[in-house]
């Protein structure tokens, strides 16, 4: 044999004895590769033909092979899941060199993030945690209703985080009627929290935060188990500070506003700086700001910015 390592692999010149003995020639006991053939099963001595060989079926001889080494790959692969399966037993003996998990991989295209969070999801057994801080576009919002209530109807736990001020968004208030129904939970937030989605608590789904960007729409598939219990952990005290959802008829409508406040807003809107709306309207800085300040705290809003979007996007829908 050969020293690659292949026991399929013939020495040089068994091809030319393997020619020899089908074409019925003698050949000697020694001839190059004899040895190596018959051990494959591809010849044999003839049995009524002292010091003669035969040549054998190849291709049956092929399948043969193939199928032995088919088992055996069969066999490593359980013996290798076995062997995996013992690291929980690991884990519990020695925390202190407890294994993580596969590491975080980074996703960077919206597509790929989208992609392998279905993915993920389609696999979840007992529970996925969200939470959305931002607005959501429509044919989001009606792509996760058919993933989610696929969810809840095969029995996975789902807890929705939203953004109070997310109340205002129709798309929004059709989702949460839906899987409401098929037995979801939902609860809304004031001030900021970040977007994430955990899944079976093995695995969680983050915005590119690293980029520093805010449009940056990348994002990472975290695997790590000490990573995605810690957000887990966090996740859950935000759900605890969080209230029930409850549509608000004011945050859907502009009608609560006082005229005041809705020049304000109409001139913020305008590209006006704050400071000048003030003169226009005959007001002092301080009156402008406190209109906006109330116009938040009733919108559970933590800046003006939001505030501006949350006037701009009913403009749109309404």
């Amino acid at each position: 044999m050969t020293d690659t390592g292949s026991e399929f692999e013939l020495p040089p010149g068994a091809e030319r004895t393997y020619g020899a003995i089908i074409d019925k020639k003698p050949v000697a006991p020694d001839a190059p590769g004899l040895r190596e053939l018959q051990a494959l099963g591809l010849v044999a001595p003839a049995p009524t033909e002292p010091g003669r060989y035969v040549a054998l079926d190849a291709q049956l001889a092929i399948r043969g092979h193939l199928a032995a080494e088919q088992d055996r790959f069969a066999r490593v692969a359980r013996r290798m899941a076995g062997i995996a399966a013992l690291d929980r037993l690991a884990a519990r003996h020695d925390q202190t060199r407890f294994w993580g998990g596969p590491a975080s991989e980074f996703l960077p295209a919206p597509e790929l993030v989208v992609a392998r969070i279905e993915e993920a999801t389609s696999r979840a057994t007992t529970e996925v945690l969200t939470a959305q801080p931002g607005y959501r576009k429509r044919p989001v919002i009606e792509s996760a209703m058919r993933r989610d209530a696929d969810l809840l109807l095969r029995g996975v736990k789902m807890q929705i985080l939203y953004h109070a001020s997310t109340r205002t968004n129709p798309h929004v208030r059709d989702y949460t009627a839906e899987v409401l129904g098929h037995g979801a939970e939902i609860r809304c937030l004031h001030g900021p929290f970040p977007q994430i989605i955990i899944i079976d608590a093995a695995q969680a789904f983050i915005r590119n935060v690293a980029s520093g960007d805010e449009t940056d729409q990348s994002g990472w598939h975290v695997r790590d188990r000490a990573a995605v219990m810690h957000m887990r952990e966090t996740y859950l005290n935000d759900w605890m500070r969080a209230e029930p959802w409850e549509p608000s008829a004011k945050e859907g409508s502009v009608g609560w506003l006082t005229e005041p406040q809705r020049q304000i807003l109409r001139m913020l809107a305008e590209g006006w700086a704050q400071a000048k709306v003030g003169k226009k309207l005959g007001m002092s800085e301080r009156t402008v700001a406190g209109h906006l300040a109330n116009i938040r705290a009733q919108l559970g809003l933590g800046n003006t910015l939001q505030l501006m979007v949350w006037y701009g996007r009913h403009q749109q829908e309404s």
